[in-house]
């Protein structure tokens, strides 16, 4: 009989490029709101697309950190992509926290 193959996961993987995709998206609502003029752009357009992107931003950012926690439950190799998401992830988390706070 056979032995079983080592069923492989690439959750950490996943993890990393939707940490990527939350880095994208925050910058994007940084230059946004950087290039935003009162005076030369309608202010509740520009409420609504912003709210918009920070929710997918937000659903990114959870989908990320739940990706990261099945790498770490099933004990994946660790490279440069489990790192960065281990550390990555807390940051934005901590960034979405204080931004609701202040």
């Amino acid at each position: 009989m056979k032995p079983e193959p080592i069923k492989q996961t690439n959750y950490k993987q996943w993890a990393f490029r939707v940490f990527l995709y939350v880095v994208a998206v925050n910058l994007v609502i940084a230059y946004r709101v950087m290039t935003f003029a009162v005076g030369f752009h309608d202010i509740e357009k520009f409420q609504r697309n912003i709210a918009i992107v920070s929710v997918f931003g937000n659903l990114l950012l959870i989908t990320g950190i739940i990706l990261t926690i099945l790498s770490i439950k099933n004990e994946e190799k660790k490279n440069y992509q489990y790192y960065i998401s281990i550390i990555g992830y807390p940051f934005f988390l901590i960034l979405t926290f204080l931004s609701l706070v202040f």
